[in-house]
């Protein structure tokens, strides 16, 4: 095995040790879920209840 091929695994198996860290799972999860409840409000505004179309508006 050469050097280089060495060093790679090495990093890879660090950067692997730091993923599974537990605050780092933490953290990565709850930016994960703010980037959907952020992109959900944007998707659908952040219009108020009397703005914008109403499902029951037509019973």
């Amino acid at each position: 095995m050469t050097k280089n091929k060495r060093g790679v695994i090495s990093m890879i198996h660090k950067l692997k040790d730091f993923f599974y860290r537990e605050k780092v799972r933490w953290v990565s999860r709850f930016i994960y879920y703010l980037l959907i409840l952020l992109l959900l409000f944007f998707m659908y505004g952040f219009n108020d209840a009397s703005a914008g179309s109403y499902i029951y508006n037509d019973f």
